[in-house]
């Protein structure tokens, strides 16, 4: 989908939630809005290494479990429409997720109000029915499930394209189905796109990152914003805080590539730092809570 021609030193917007005068070059105007898709109960040391361990000698420890929020982003681009960033889980779990997967990472999830389509409307600026592009981060079940909602439909669902052959690849031969679930990586039920490059200038104001590690095609969103400036969407480079804040990786299956995985989040370090940016990170509930969330939203 071509976006609509844009005049980038002035710009006169007329949508439904009202009338917008800009007159800059460097900025264009649209607004995010996070979105609650339900919670995961985690074992800590999946998702930083060192979490439930301690040394010879120093006696048992509490055992940790986090909550871990599923996270989206609605869009409000006036080039485009509504865009997501992330789609959370699928309905069905029982139906749909590895066994082990349900049993040891239960969710907490209420139907009308996690549920994609619900989260959407709460938040005032449209149905899911209004959303005309899809970006996903990587293509795990607790980012990508809700894909079920787009099938036969002309959304388009971008991606890394080391990320979706990845996929396919992994589904198909069995190593890591408890991760990417066959019911959303279907060929012609999507409307699949994808990019190549490192950094890929896909809308005005919207970049995206290859930042692997986690997966081979895991990618971040940044955002240039009028009044908010940088906001950079991790995703699962950085589950939580102490990937983030102290450097420390993830560990087991939850990391693919160690040395690739050191390389994204020192750029992506880098470049928060370099442009002040505000971080959302892909589970982390401080970062989340810091943040308006639906229906209020950042400009």
């Amino acid at each position: 989908m071509a976006y609509k021609n844009v005049n980038m030193n002035v710009l006169l917007l007329t949508r439904s939630y009202g009338t917008f005068t800009f007159l800059d070059k460097a900025y264009i105007i649209f607004t995010i809005q996070l979105l609650d898709l339900g919670h995961l109960d985690c074992e800590a040391t999946a998702l930083y290494s060192g979490a439930n361990s301690t040394g010879v000698g120093k006696g048992p420890i509490e055992h940790e479990r986090r909550d871990a929020v599923m996270i989206s982003a609605l869009l409000s681009h006036p080039a485009v429409g509504l865009i997501l960033f992330d789609v959370g889980s699928c309905e069905d779990i029982i139906k749909n997720w590895h066994p082990a997967i349900a049993e040891c990472t239960p969710r907490q999830w209420e139907k009308g109000v996690h549920d994609l389509p619900s989260a959407i409307k709460a938040t005032g600026a449209g149905t899911i029915e209004d959303v005309k592009a899809v970006v996903i981060s990587h293509l795990h079940y607790d980012h990508a499930g809700g894909l079920e909602n787009f099938m036969g439909t002309d959304v388009e669902i971008w991606c890394h394209e080391e990320e979706l052959k990845y996929a396919f690849w992994s589904c198909a031969t069995g190593m890591d189905r408890a991760f990417m679930v066959p019911h959303y990586l279907v060929p012609d039920k999507l409307n699949w796109k994808t990019f190549k490059r490192e950094t890929f200038d896909i809308w005005p104001g919207v970049k995206l990152h290859h930042v692997p590690g986690h997966t081979p095609g895991s990618i971040m969103m940044e955002l240039t914003m009028e009044k908010a400036g940088t906001v950079l969407l991790t995703s699962d480079l950085f589950h939580v805080k102490e990937n983030f804040e102290d450097g420390i990786p993830q560990s087991g299956p939850l990391i693919r590539d160690y040395t690739a995985w050191y390389r994204s989040s020192e750029f992506a370090k880098h470049l928060a730092n370099q442009k002040g940016a505000k971080v959302v990170l892909g589970h982390e509930n401080k970062y989340f809570e810091a943040m308006p969330r639906s229906p209020a939203f950042t400009e």
